[in-house]
């Protein structure tokens, strides 16, 4: 009895036989070859499917070279092969997929202010395939930053023949709040202070949507503090609003109280001495005539409250303008005006001297000289003529045939101015009488 051979199945194909003859030898199944290779899998190509046989067989239909050209989820295509005494065939199924799949993206929301997102946005891609099926997309995810007004989100989709496609998404994304700053009009009037009404101006930046708008300048005149408080905010494109920013002038246009000025005439010097509130912190005296000519000059700047000008001249009236001002720079003043100066400048009356002293008084216009009279009690002890205004008393002198000492006791010195000559004085009014007393031990 003659046994029939089972052939193997070829690939994916049904592998068919024919009825053989029971004397006919066993013949190879007809191969297939898919562009000269195997045709397991997907092509992404034209397939051109092609035969092989044993020899002395007699090929029929479907054995002949053929091209697949469209997608197909699974074309099967069959080749018989007639041998005497009976004839087998192969079967082949041929997997195409030259498209790409379809594809689709998409955002769980949509943009949170005027077409900008401010907060992370899950976007999602998705695809279809009609021929080998879709294999995966990349791309899906959440989206937090960086910020930009131009995002680019893109995915990808790609089917089991290994096809795929690309799409992208355009989005403006901003999730930080602007910066802002603040400008002041000008410098401080004095020390970091401000005397007097300041503009403040708030901008900001933002690198991602842009600044909308700012708080809007603020004029600030008061009230006074140290320091003042003023808030300034700036919002974006995408309405997000930045923190505050707060500006501290430090304002004080309150002038300190007005000096209380007094003032003393010291034989060949003014004294003047002033009062100062506690926020005081400098004072400026200005006198006129000024040293050098009669336009006012200042004479004192400084933190002192008292002032010694010895650069006066007599017979001129003075006055005086002195100015305090506090740590803002603000001004209080008063101004005191002061008789010419006549009399005797020095010494001071009732002064203690150890040794003998200068007598020195107010030059008078058109005097030609000057008599000064020395006195110890009810006792005359000096007269003399001198053209200069001063005289410097001596220790021991010879008047009136006496020999005469300055010794401890207390004298009076008296002084007239006169025309004319010694020999024929014109006395004019006496200038002023000082009194002092000697004291060497």
């Amino acid at each position: 009895m003659k046994v029939l051979r089972l052939l193997p199945l070829f690939v994916v194909g049904l592998i068919g036989l024919a009825a053989l003859p029971e004397s006919a030898d066993a013949y190879s199944i007809p191969s297939a070859s898919c562009n000269g290779g195997g045709c397991g899998g997907w092509f992404r190509s034209n397939v051109t499917v092609t035969w092989s046989f044993d020899p002395g067989g007699s090929p029929s239909a479907g054995c002949a070279p053929t091209t697949v050209t469209d997608d197909t989820g699974g074309t099967g295509i069959t080749c018989t092969v007639t041998y005497p005494g009976g004839g087998v065939f192969g079967n082949v199924t041929v997997q195409k997929d030259s498209s790409p799949p379809q594809i689709d993206g998409s955002l769980s929301r949509g943009p949170d202010v005027d077409g900008w997102y401010t907060k992370p946005v899950s976007v999602g891609f998705s695809g279809d395939d009609g021929a080998s099926g879709l294999a995966s997309c990349s791309g899906n995810g959440t989206y937090g930053g960086p910020d930009g007004g131009a995002i680019t989100l893109t995915g990808t989709c790609s089917d089991n023949a290994g096809n795929s496609a690309s799409k992208s998404l355009t989005i403006k994304y901003d999730s930080t709040p602007p910066t802002v700053t603040a400008v002041m009009s000008r410098r401080p009037d004095a020390n970091g202070w401000y005397n007097r009404p300041v503009d403040v101006t708030f901008s900001g930046t933002d690198g991602g949507s842009g600044v909308r708008e700012c708080s809007p300048k603020v004029t600030y005149g008061g009230p006074d503090g140290s320091p003042a408080k003023l808030v300034g905010q700036c919002r974006d494109v995408a309405g997000q609003l930045s923190a505050p920013l707060t500006v501290e002038p430090r304002y004080d246009n309150t002038p300190p109280a007005r000096p209380a000025v007094k003032w003393a005439h010291g034989g060949s010097s003014i004294s003047l001495s002033w009062t100062a509130a506690k926020d005081v912190v400098r004072a400026i005296v200005l006198r006129g005539p000024g040293l050098k000519s009669k336009k006012a000059a200042r004479v004192y700047d400084g933190k002192a409250r008292r002032l010694v000008d010895r650069r006066i001249a007599s017979g001129t009236r003075y006055w005086y303008e002195v100015a305090v001002f506090d740590q803002a720079g603000n001004r209080a003043a008063r101004t005191v005006g002061l008789r010419p100066v006549a009399g005797i400048f020095a010494p001071r009356d009732g002064a203690v001297v150890k040794r003998a002293p200068l007598v020195s008084w107010a030059p008078v216009k058109g005097a030609g000289f000057y008599n000064l009279q020395l006195w110890r009690g009810k006792a005359k002890v000096l007269t003399t003529w001198v053209r200069a205004p001063k005289l410097a008393l001596r220790q021991r002198w010879t008047f009136d045939g006496k020999q005469r000492t300055l010794g401890n006791g207390s004298y009076k010195a008296y002084v007239w101015a006169a025309l004319g000559t010694p020999a024929k004085p014109r006395y004019g009014k006496l200038l002023g009488q000082v009194g002092f007393v000697v004291k060497r031990r």
